[in-house]
């Protein structure tokens, strides 16, 4: 018998848009969405900004315009990549993406699927996720990225970085501390979100975009090849 439970799930910029739109992901995505709310459960969206989003601050940059601008200008790109992802998984979704977690919520009760972007400058999609998933009080919170997981550095620069297969929320607000948020940032959680999971104390995957089509059986109990982040209560 499997357990119905309400999902957070986190889409990274890096698997949605690394450079452009991977039509092949949100299609698995989609997909993927149809599955889980067909055997009952319930799902939240959040969408990262990507390649894309890091392009036009980097453009508005040279323009010289304020952080706050550079934030907004990346919430903007974070919104279109939400609203592609509805129009991908069709009639289940809300069709317009939430611009704050409360509407979010409120569409995840009457049994749609809200995708949303960011919500205000200053926070990440990590965080808008994190923030999701407490206040629609979800049992899982699920990123998925381009690395696949946390490691012990950053697999991308050192060749002997090791994935960590199991860690506590407090060892994650750990080893995010002194990275520093500013507009585009590219990190696999930022401290913001590390510090919302330990104290909604919600179990969190990180995953790569190949575990997508596997969500399903993975929450039935099947491994994965990521990093499961407990609880520290747990």
């Amino acid at each position: 018998m499997v357990l119905q439970v309400r999902v957070t799930l986190c889409l990274g910029g890096s698997i949605l848009a690394l450079e452009k739109l991977d039509v092949g992901c949100i299609k698995e995505v989609a997909q993927t969405v149809h599955t889980l709310k067909s055997q009952k459960h319930d799902v939240l969206v959040v969408t990262g900004g990507g390649g894309p989003a890091r392009e036009y601050i980097k453009a508005a940059q040279a323009l010289g315009v304020s952080s706050t601008q550079l934030d907004k200008i990346g919430i903007d790109i974070t919104r279109l990549h939400a609203r592609m992802v509805i129009l991908a998984i069709g009639d289940i979704a809300e069709p317009d993406p939430p611009t704050m977690v409360e509407v979010a919520v409120r569409i995840a009760l009457k049994n749609k699927v809200p995708v949303m972007g960011g919500t205000s400058p200053g926070q990440t999609t990590d965080a808008v996720a994190a923030m999701l998933a407490t206040a629609s009080r979800s049992e899982l919170l699920v990123f998925f990225s381009d690395v696949g997981g946390v490691y012990t550095a950053d697999p991308k620069l050192d060749v002997a970085a090791k994935k960590i297969e199991t860690m506590t929320s407090r060892e994650l607000v750990e080893r995010f501390a002194s990275t520093k948020p500013e507009p585009g940032i590219k990190t696999i959680i930022d401290p913001i979100a590390a510090k919302l999971i330990e104290r909604s104390k919600i179990k969190t995957l990180v995953m790569g975009a190949h575990e997508i089509k596997r969500l399903p059986e993975i929450l039935r109990g099947a491994n994965h090849s990521g990093t499961t982040i407990i609880p520290v209560s747990e």
